[in-house]
């Protein structure tokens, strides 16, 4: 399941119009279905550099229930 935890911070990227060109993920621990995670992305940089084209720098990390880290990572445009 942690290949499905991974899409959820791509979410940023879709209600930003950003296609991100890096994308790196840690993964720390397994997930298990029926695990609810909740992901925390941070925008440290976000700018429209065209009509089509927005440049996006995020780090995200994503915790289990009971706290753990599962997954961390940073996006990159």
């Amino acid at each position: 399941m942690s290949g499905l935890t991974a899409t959820l911070p791509t979410k940023v990227g879709g209600d930003n119009n950003v296609l991100a060109r890096t994308m790196n993920f840690e993964f720390f621990r397994p997930v298990f279905t029926g695990d609810p995670i909740v992901c925390d992305v941070t925008i440290e940089q976000l700018e429209k550099k065209d009509k089509r084209k927005t440049s996006i720098h995020a780090t995200f990390r994503c915790v289990n229930q009971h706290g753990k880290q599962v997954l961390g990572g940073v996006l990159v445009e």
